[in-house]
């Protein structure tokens, strides 16, 4: 009897690019980002998304989804917080378990830079998106009501965070 694959979380590579950009595309709508749809040929990485801040979700060669973790922009002040900015499970295989396990990972990787907190940043309308987070320990610290207008519907911002203990 032949096993499946075992679903793997890596860091992202430079060749990643084409096939991360795909899902992020592929799973865009306006219940789930503040910002119009982008261009397929958009690059995934740039200035701000840089590959050892991509966990990526795999199965065998094929990749599922992704977690960008980066240390939060403020200053230096605040190098104690790390940043989940950029979460997609491939449309086809979402429900199975794959974000709760890039999550977990990015937990692991928050905790080996050093962090005691991971924020985050999650539309009002995202409602699976918030649960996840709920379920994975994440709590609201905070609601920017109306914070952004789409589809002439004024959104809440949430911000939700998770404190890591040493």
């Amino acid at each position: 009897m032949e096993r499946s694959p075992v679903i793997g979380i890596r860091i992202a590579a430079g060749s990643d690019d084409r096939t991360l950009a795909a899902i992020d595309h592929a799973t865009w709508s306006p219940q789930v980002a503040p910002v119009p749809l982008w261009p397929l040929d958009t690059p995934f990485f740039n200035s701000e998304t840089s590959p050892e801040n991509v966990l990526v979700a795999h199965k065998a060669d094929w990749v599922l989804g992704y977690v960008k973790l980066r240390p939060s922009p403020i200053p230096a002040s605040r190098g104690h917080v790390q940043e989940i900015n950029g979460f997609a499970v491939a449309r086809d295989h979402q429900g199975r378990g794959i974000g709760r396990l890039l999550l977990d990972a990015a937990l692991h990787k928050a905790r080996e830079r050093q962090a005691r907190r991971i924020t985050l940043r999650v539309l009002g309308t995202n409602t699976r998106a918030r649960a996840i987070y709920l379920a994975q320990g994440y709590r609201v610290e905070g609601r920017l009501a109306g914070q952004f207008l789409i589809d002439d519907r004024y959104i809440d911002d949430i911000l939700m965070a998770r404190e890591l203990r040493p």
